[in-house]
């Protein structure tokens, strides 16, 4: 086995990997268009295990922003983790990691992170690693009013391009006080839509007097009616749940990806039922001996209600 970057691959068989994997198209085409434009990632882009020069496992190291309770500190994350199920066992997606954690510490980075699912099979590889979960994540439903219907002086509407340096501003107004996923670059969200064909058509913003109060997430595919609600008055969050429940064709309204404290009051506020945690989590393992794996959720905010890592921000 060797470790091969993107370059000295084929990235017809790194399609065919990613195909495999996770069942994700991801073109070529594209991967050009996130170095090119995505600040978070290397310039080699990802580090590939190779046997004949073919790529069996995949890892893509990124370089991001976080908040921390002891300010804003650049960590390493991991992206795309896989391997193809024919070596699945044999250490591979491993020995990626640990390159990724020697390549961060040569960058001067002491926590590596990644986002996952307790319900698949690198959720305990990285647990053997030493990554720890931050923070627990919750979904939450409640039945929609009988009769609900759309608020009056509140509209809400899809998102174009145009409307991303509001979504920014929207974003950095209501994470301020919040730890975790809270230092979006101003470049991330254009590079995704400019890379990923149906990126906008899941975002909405909701309209006051002609001005943007805020915005949403929605995904039908998963019945998934709304998430990251990014709204930072509560009149307007409240108008804004309305106005999607009175859309809404079934009778249960349902969010999900819930970290922080602030979104679970919001939410338990207006009847919402919360679950959790479900599956999914973000971790993170030390990659220097002045911290250790137990003191991180406390690092990232989370013994304090503050961590926050939104969909948008899922790597």
């Amino acid at each position: 086995m060797r470790i091969r970057t993107y370059d000295e691959v084929d990235p017809y068989d790194i399609q065919r990997l990613v195909w495999t994997s996770f069942g994700w198209n991801m073109q070529a085409g594209w991967i050009r268009t996130l170095r090119r434009k995505d600040p978070r990632y290397l310039e080699d882009y990802a580090v590939y295990a190779t046997e004949k020069g073919k790529p069996l496992a995949q890892v893509v190291p990124l370089r991001m922003t976080v908040r921390l309770t002891s300010g804003p500190e650049e960590v390493g994350g991991l992206q795309g983790v896989c391997s193809h199920p024919a070596v699945w066992g044999r250490g591979y997606v491993r020995r990626l990691i640990e390159d990724a954690h020697e390549r961060f510490r040569e960058m001067g980075l002491r926590i590596s992170t990644l986002t996952t699912s307790r319900n698949i099979r690198g959720y305990h590889v990285y647990g053997g690693l030493g990554y720890k979960e931050l923070a627990p994540f919750y979904c939450g439903s409640r039945r929609v009013p009988r009769g609900r219907r759309r608020p009056e002086g509140l509209r809400v509407r899809k998102a174009t391009r145009a409307d991303l340096p509001v979504i920014q501003e929207l974003f950095e107004a209501y994470t301020r006080g919040l730890c975790g996923w809270t230092m979006r670059d101003p470049d991330v969200l254009p590079a995704m839509a400019s890379w990923h064909p149906t990126f906008l058509q899941r975002y909405r913003i909701a309209i006051r007097d002609g001005t943007a109060v805020g915005y949403f997430r929605t995904d039908p595919r998963r019945d998934v009616l709304f998430e990251e609600m990014i709204v930072p008055r509560t009149r307007d969050f409240r108008d804004a749940i309305a106005s999607i429940e009175a859309r809404a064709r079934g009778k249960v309204s349902t969010t999900t990806w819930i970290t922080c404290a602030k979104d679970r009051k919001r939410l338990r506020g207006l009847g919402f039922d919360l679950e959790g945690p479900i599956g999914d989590t973000t971790m993170a393992v030390p990659l220097d001996r002045s911290l250790r794996g137990r003191d991180l959720p406390a690092l990232f905010g989370a013994a304090s209600g503050r961590f926050a890592h939104y969909p948008s921000d899922d790597f």
